[in-house]
């Protein structure tokens, strides 16, 4: 950790004034840390596996994409502070069903849903540049130098980012009472509290965070997925906007909503694996029920 943080340290100057040409270095990095690192490469092959309907080959080549991304993320949030988010839409994204979007002009708390694909932050901090403030949960990591230095760069442009600590968790509840978005993750269950769904015909825990927030507040769910095309070009698929039920069961209504989202989710991967940039053995860490 101590040596990604003074990496990352001692590249930020030029990465941030040279994306283009980090991206390719980023590129480079992440072609050797696929042969080298015995461990990534088989978590990324393992988590491939299911949505390549147990093709190893594909697996193999979505694997090497995942990892060409989770390096190139890392130039995304280097050159961050010295983007002109009003104009990164114009020029970096194509949307699809933007028409979609309209709710974000709406009053009222909204929760924007992503995963760890493209650069879900990047793409969130983008299409809420209308006026709109918003709050988003990310891991926390260590050590603390390496958390504060992330937490200063993907806040560089605007939005507020929190750690998914109870004190984040507060942050973003008080943001959604005051009718503020709320960004967030559906993915991973970093928190241990997830619930159990049925995700690429495995038993997996996905958050209840974003379906029980949404729920509480009243708030409709809009699903965002981000896929990059290369570089910093990223595809924006912009999911039906849902409301999570509020019936007399509660873990019901959750999961219900959970599933929605995760039969989302499992269309945008299996049409394009490689964007899956979650480095974990996603079904063993995550892996719940019977398997």
């Amino acid at each position: 950790m101590i040596n990604r943080l003074w990496w990352m340290r001692a590249t930020h100057p030029l990465a941030s004034r040279y994306p283009g040409a980090f991206y390719r270095v980023a590129s480079a990095a992440a072609a050797v840390a696929w042969v080298v690192r015995r461990d990534l490469r088989r978590n990324l092959v393992r988590n491939m596996l299911p949505l390549c309907d147990g093709d190893l080959a594909q697996a193999k080549r979505a694997s090497k994409k995942a990892m060409k991304h989770a390096a190139q993320y890392y130039v995304d949030l280097a050159s961050l502070s010295r983007r002109d988010i009003s104009r990164f839409e114009e020029s970096h994204l194509e949307i699809f069903h933007a028409e979609r979007l309209e709710i974000l002009a709406a009053q009222g708390p909204l929760v924007i849903v992503s995963a760890h694909t493209g650069n879900a932050e990047l793409a969130i901090q983008v299409l809420t540049y209308r006026g709109r403030p918003f709050v988003a949960l990310v891991e926390a990591l260590e050590p603390r130098e390496l958390a504060e230095y992330m937490l200063s760069l993907r806040s560089s442009a605007g939005g507020t980012f929190h750690e998914a600590t109870f004190g984040g968790v507060r942050a973003m509840m008080a943001a959604l009472k005051n009718g503020q978005i709320a960004g967030v993750m559906g993915d991973r269950d970093i928190q241990d509290t997830g619930v159990c769904v049925t995700f690429c015909g495995r038993h997996v825990k996905v958050p209840r965070g974003p379906w029980e927030l949404a729920r509480r507040f009243d708030a409709p769910v809009l699903p965002v997925f981000s896929a990059r095309k290369h570089g910093d070009q990223f595809r924006i698929d912009v999911g039906e906007v849902f409301r999570v039920a509020r019936t007399g069961d509660l873990e019901c209504d959750i999961r219900r909503a959970a599933e929605r989202y995760v039969r989302l989710l499992e269309a945008q991967l299996r049409r394009d694996p490689g964007q899956w940039t979650v480095l974990e053995d996603f079904w063993k860490v995550h892996g719940c029920g019977n398997r």
